[in-house]
This record gives structure tokens, C-alpha cells and sequence, in this order.
């Protein structure tokens, strides 16, 4: 059954189409929705890109359904430079975030990396926005395990400049602003996360099941979370995620 609903989800993705909220195989543990995250990522035929890491405010715990942050796989097909112009559907959502750009592979592992640990295995972070949106009918909120077998429902990545010396940010207390048509929609920081620093999101990553095999990978992006909270946007929208000396990140969407 697994392997049924992996395709149907992975369909949908690449149709831009939807399924039905109650999809046969709908997962009921955590367990189950990985292993059918697997099997969406095996049919997909592609090689993983990096990860995105759901849930990173408690405050979305109860809001989509889960107990704990999630991961889900990025892939290269879905990944843009800033200035794309992207078609969506419905219920299409944006969050702006921090990605860090690996430049060594680094093991998973129990034990959690210290943050220089992680950090000397980074080769660039960049201002980014990550479209977010279910292949299931229905809101994300309250879909729980769904979220997850659906690849997390990452959408697509929209990434600005890398930045390769960020000795003079400040990655624990960094303001960013979400901007819509002109006017501010959100204004964030990544103080929200449930991490100290951006970093520390990468050994919360190298200590999950689904990374046992695999851990990180030279070249991998890992998106760290939202600091502006999920926000609907429409066709027609035109955004920017302003990360101040960091950079920022537009997109349009029709």
C-alpha cells in the first residue's frame, strides 16, 4: 500500500493536481508516513537535493498535527534561483528561511554534532523562501502525518545569493521580513526556531531515523525552518524575503 500512495502522491506533485483528503493509505504513525515518504522519494527517480525541516516553532505542533519537527526531501527539479516565476494552486503557502549549503558530508549519529562541528562543514548559507502546499485536498492544518508522507509538502525552493562569510551575522537572533505586493505581510526572526542557531538545526537532522543510512551530503541544502510562519499567497503575489546583510529573495506567482 505504501508504495500505491507514494505514487499517487508523487503523481500529484508533478501534475499539479490533487488527491482526496481520506487518500486510501493515509498514514496513522510516523513510522508509516516516512515509510511512505521513502517510496514517494524512490519513485520519484531522483536524487535528493537536501532536506526541509517542518514544524520548527512549537507553536505549529498543534496547529498541523504533530509532536515534533519533520523532515522532507528537496530535489533539484523543484528548486529555483530568486526572481522565478511560478505557477500555484490553491492553498499555496510561502515561508521565508535560512538554507545552509553543506561542503562535506558529515555522518548521522546519535550523539549531537557540536556546532563548530557543523559549522566547518558549511560551505554557504542563503536567504530563501520555501512554497509549501498538500497534493491532498484540504488545509495542512490538522493533516498530521499526511504533512509527512507528502514530502513534507514542500512545494518548491526559491534560493538568493550564498553567502560564504557570515562571521558577522548574527544566525541566532537574525530579523527577517516577508513582504507581499508591496506591503509587509510578516516580520520574523530567527530567534523563533527551536534552535539556538541555524546550525544547530543540522544536528537535530543528523539525529533522526530517516537520516541513518544517509546522513548529509557534500552539496546538500537543508532548509532550517520558517521565521515568518506559514503565509497564503495568491496568483498574481509578488514577494521578497528581506535578510538585511544577508541578502534577499523575490518571487511571482500566476
Amino acid at each position: 500500500m505504501a508504495d500505491t500512495t507514494a505514487q499517487q502522491l508523487w503523481n500529484a506533485r508533478v501534475n499539479g493536481t490533487k488527491i482526496p483528503n481520506d487518500f486510501a493509505g493515509s498514514p496513522q504513525t510516523e513510522d508509516a508516513a516516512y515509510e511512505i515518504q521513502a517510496a514517494m522519494i524512490a519513485a520519484s527517480g531522483l536524487n535528493i537535493a537536501g532536506w526541509k525541516i517542518g514544524a520548527t516553532v512549537e507553536a505549529l505542533f498543534e496547529v498541523l498535527g504533530v509532536s515534533q519537527p519533520f523532515l522532507g526531501p528537496l530535489f533539484q527539479r523543484f528548486t529555483h534561483d530568486s526572481g522565478v516565476a511560478l505557477p500555484i494552486l490553491e492553498g499555496t503557502n510561502i515561508e521565508t528561511e535560512v538554507t545552509v549549503r553543506l561542503g562535506a558530508d558529515l555522518s548521522a549519529r546519535s550523539e549531537p554534532y557540536a556546532r563548530a562541528e557543523i559549522e566547518a562543514a558549511v560551505a554557504s548559507i542563503q536567504p530563501s523562501f520555501e512554497i509549501v502546499g498538500a497534493r491532498f485536498e484540504g488545509a495542512l492544518a490538522g493533516a498530521g502525518f499526511k504533512v509527512i508522507a507528502d514530502g513534507g509538502a514542500n512545494i518548491g525552493t526559491v534560493l538568493g545569493s550564498e553567502v560564504t562569510d557570515w562571521s558577522g551575522l548574527e544566525l541566532t537572533d537574525f530579523p527577517v521580513t516577508l513582504t507581499i505586493n508591496g506591503e509587509v505581510a510578516q516580520a520574523g526572526n530567527t530567534s523563533l526556531l527551536l534552535w539556538d542557531h541555524v546550525f544547530d538545526a543540522l544536528s537535530w537532522c543528523l539525529a533522526q531515523p530517516v537520516l541513518s543510512q544517509r546522513g548529509l551530503r557534500a552539496g546538500d541544502l537543508i532548509m532550517t525552518g520558517t521565521c515568518t510562519g506559514i503565509t497564503p499567497i495568491a496568483p498574481g503575489d509578488k514577494v521578497v524575503g528581506d535578510f538585511g546583510p544577508m541578502g534577499q529573495v523575490t518571487a511571482s506567482f500566476s
